[in-house]
């Protein structure tokens, strides 16, 4: 039992590791193609986009590979109400583009989509912490000043000044970024950056997998030309991204030191096994049995012992995934993780791979007590006490 419970409780360690490492990579990388997709097109200065619809038309011809490209405004703003103020980047999105405002997690009210009827504001999405700095909610107007160096006179501020009406409250987990963005139409944003209808200043590219974002991202940079580039979410992210590579670094020792205790359970079970049962051997021996005969007594212990041992740590990794990804007991700190649980992706590898690779061990530990047991002389086997 002890030696099935330290087979089990490390292969039950090696999956739920894999699967907070795999939840990790996988939540944020959604979170950060929820915020900017695969990767975006942008121009030095923030200058504007003239034309985007030729645009459009020609990166579309030239980068197969781009199976959505959608146009946004982003001017930085200070927002203000009654109660408090904010500054932050108010981002314009088409309406029609329904999947990238979805993935805002719109935690109360509704989307860009939802209009008063009656009502002159151009509607806002604000986030929770947001929401909470200014002291606001859902219905409630608030004010929005464009970011202007030019702003010296309150004639100046006048013509930068712009009125929201909040329908939607977002939360994504992300502190960091929750706080510095806001969401409206994209004809509002254009209104109140001064452009045209036909006037943007980048674009959101998604691709058939984030696989290729840097690929379609050298190609983009081939078409378009200076002020204008176009970046990976792999670039615009890259500490994020190399933060998530330096948890996986020490993954491959803390999973060597688990294989090792485990293996040593085994081996040590078996040993004091074959001590105690010296003297069992020994009358085997005696009627007849053979080697090989004791070689595989321990042998079978030894696969029930890894059989049982993956069986019963698979049962405890699932469930322990399960209850975290349905009831999030663990909490972190979204300003410093970026979430504000701790992530759990259950996939079906992670139990094949560490299940081979616990019962292959395990077997592999049988072998050394099995042969010391083989290898007894009955003589001095029945002399055993």
């Amino acid at each position: 039992m002890i030696a099935t419970g330290g087979v089990a409780i490390g292969t039950a360690a090696l999956i739920i590791t894999l699967s907070i490492l795999a939840g990790f990579e996988d939540t944020l990388t959604t979170n950060l193609v929820g915020f900017t997709s695969h990767a975006v097109i942008g121009s030095y200065g923030n200058r504007a986009l003239p034309d985007y619809p030729s645009t459009t038309r020609a990166i579309l011809q030239r980068v197969p590979e781009i199976t959505k490209l959608t146009p946004y405004v982003e001017q930085q703003a200070i927002l203000r109400s009654p109660h408090g103020v904010s500054g932050l980047t108010i981002k314009g999105l088409p309406l029609s583009d329904t999947s990238l405002i979805a993935r805002k997690r719109i935690i109360e009210g509704h989307d860009l989509t939802y209009a008063l009827s009656g009502d002159s504001l151009d509607p806002i999405l604000i986030s929770k912490a947001t929401a909470e700095e200014l002291h606001t909610g859902i219905g409630k107007a608030i004010a929005a000043i464009r970011f202007n160096e030019k702003l010296r006179s309150r004639e100046d501020i006048l013509s930068n000044f712009k009125r929201f009406r909040v329908v939607g409250i977002f939360e994504t987990g992300m502190a960091e970024y929750d706080a510095t963005l806001a969401y409206t139409t994209l004809e509002a944003a254009q209104r109140f950056s001064f452009y045209s209808p036909t006037q943007v200043n980048g674009y959101e590219v998604m691709t058939r997998s984030i696989d290729l974002a840097d690929t379609v991202t050298r190609k983009i940079n081939r078409v378009i030309h200076y002020p204008y580039f176009a970046q990976s979410v792999f670039n615009v992210h890259q500490a994020i991204f190399a933060w998530i590579e330096l948890q996986k670094k020490p993954i491959p020792i803390i999973l060597g030191l688990i294989i090792i205790v485990a293996t040593f359970n085994v081996i040590s079970t078996l040993l004091l096994i074959v001590v105690e049962k010296t003297h069992s051997i020994g009358v085997l021996r005696s009627l007849g049995a053979s080697s090989q005969g004791i070689r595989n007594i321990f042998l079978t212990e030894g696969i029930t012992i890894g059989v049982m041992g993956v069986i019963f740590g698979d049962l405890f990794a699932y469930a322990v995934c399960a209850l975290e990804a349905h009831y999030h007991f663990f909490k972190l700190k979204s300003d410093i993780y970026f979430m504000s649980s701790v992530p759990i992706s259950i996939e079906l590898q992670h139990y094949v791979l560490v299940s081979v690779i616990a019962f292959v061990l395990a077997l592999s530990a049988t072998f050394i007590p099995a042969q010391i047991a083989a290898r007894m002389r009955p003589l001095n086997a029945l002399r055993f006490r």
